[in-house]
């Protein structure tokens, strides 16, 4: 079985008396989804936005509501499964959490934290615990700018507490400006990092997905059917398997995993500039990203008029990422992969040799079951030792699964390759 750092984590989600209260919905859900257990704490102000028994049926714990008393009244069961009296039922929930994520945050709360105050049950929470605090301010403009705002959370940040800064847009008092909480995938996605300390002393993994596109004028492009689905598995496998992940992608069709750092790029060369920019500290490079083979010679600077009879492309290569990355890796693992609309295990092994790959992940879009933008993959996994292995039709996290278990038993090339196919 795959390990899995993130299952299991607990986090206690604090919700604050702010109209964005209603996002804890969301933030609940991606947690669940990243298979992290939430609970959630609310201040008495926070009631009037969203109830107790919403946040409680999607986390799936009881809420705390206040300092002396549950939602549910009477004694509850704490992580141990003994009786604990509810009065310090929040100090316990955040003794026994990895994280504490407050969202939204108030200026209100964040004022009590940077002073010491705790009246209520979540700012006890926080002052009580000695975990991570991670605040995602949500306020009217003039109050996040508000110079005592400010210097509670400079303050705060000087002690080690961390923030998703709010964004610009429209605000619920009417005007626009600075003070929109972020979104929820933005704060899920900064609170997997936090709750992932220790992924430092594993292997990082470089990933690229989803398919590049390569211009011919500024409305038309070159590009191929990927969906991205298999790069995304992959990365969120890694990620799961407690990898630091870096991925690099093009144009997907499914949103990237969080907790990852992503940068996303258009053509093949802006996706080799930046793998060439990372594959230094990333012993671990899975190259599942489509790239468009070829692009056009020339790109017009306007749109090219249509009503043609015959319009002719001059189309040249597009650079090889592969060919130009993994010659170089030496002590480390690269793993490419081929797509063979015939299956040709010979192709794709000669495509191993050629482009110094420590594995070749081979599938066939025209197989049931392997079809783009299919929830589905089947592969076939080729060795340099001349060893293939071939896996039954499974969902792509679970091919995923095994390309990353895999990879990590293969050992790194020891020397720059060079055989011939």
């Amino acid at each position: 079985m795959h390990s899995h750092p993130i299952r299991g984590k607990r986090v206690v989600l604090g919700v604050t008396g702010s109209i964005a209260a209603y996002k804890a919905a969301e933030i609940i859900r991606l947690f669940r989804k990243a298979s992290v257990d939430v609970h959630v704490v609310m201040t008495p102000s926070a009631r009037e936005f969203i109830t107790p028994t919403t946040l409680g049926t999607l986390s799936g714990n009881p809420v705390t509501v206040d300092l002396f008393a549950s939602e549910t009244g009477g004694p509850y069961m704490d992580w141990g499964g003994e009786e604990q009296d509810v009065s310090i039922r929040h100090i316990q929930a955040s003794r026994t959490s990895d994280l504490i994520v407050v969202a939204p945050a108030t200026g209100n709360l964040i004022g009590k934290v940077a002073h010491g105050i705790a009246d209520e049950p979540l700012s006890t929470a926080i002052l009580a615990s000695s975990v991570k605090v991670l605040f995602a301010p949500a306020m009217n403009t003039r109050m996040w700018e508000n110079p005592a705002v400010q210097a509670n959370v400079r303050l705060l940040r000087e002690r080690g507490y961390h923030f998703v800064d709010p964004q610009e847009g429209d605000l619920a008092c009417g005007e626009f400006g600075r003070g929109k909480m972020a979104e929820p995938t933005q704060i899920v996605d900064a609170a997997l990092r936090l709750l992932q300390p220790a992924l430092s002393k594993m292997p990082a993994v470089l990933v690229t997905a989803g398919r590049t596109e390569e211009g011919i004028d500024p409305v038309r492009f070159l590009s191929n059917h990927s969906s991205g689905k298999m790069g995304v598995a992959v990365a969120t496998a890694a990620r799961e398997a407690g990898h630091p992940v870096t991925l690099v992608h093009g144009r997907l069709a499914v949103p990237p995993p969080l907790g990852v750092e992503r940068i996303e790029v258009s053509t093949a060369a802006e996706m080799l500039q930046a793998c060439r920019r990372l594959s230094g500290r990333h012993p671990i490079l899975i190259m599942a990203a489509a790239v468009a083979d070829y692009r056009s010679e020339k790109i017009s600077p306007r749109k090219i008029e249509s009503g043609r009879d015959r319009l002719s492309l001059k189309l040249v290569p597009t650079p090889d990422l592969l060919a130009a990355l993994a010659p170089k890796r030496v002590g480390k693992r690269t793993v490419g992969f081929a797509l063979e609309t015939t299956g040709s295990r010979e192709r794709a092994r000669q495509k191993m040799v050629r482009k110094h790959c420590d594995l070749m992940v081979l599938n066939n879009p025209m197989r049931p079951g392997s079809e783009f933008g299919g929830e589905t993959n089947e592969v076939v996994l080729l060795y340099p030792d001349g060893r293939a292995e071939a896996l039954p039709v499974l969902p792509k996290i679970d091919v995923a699964r095994e390309i990353i278990r895999r990879t990590m038993e293969i050992a790194p090339s020891r020397v720059k390759r060079k055989g011939r196919a």
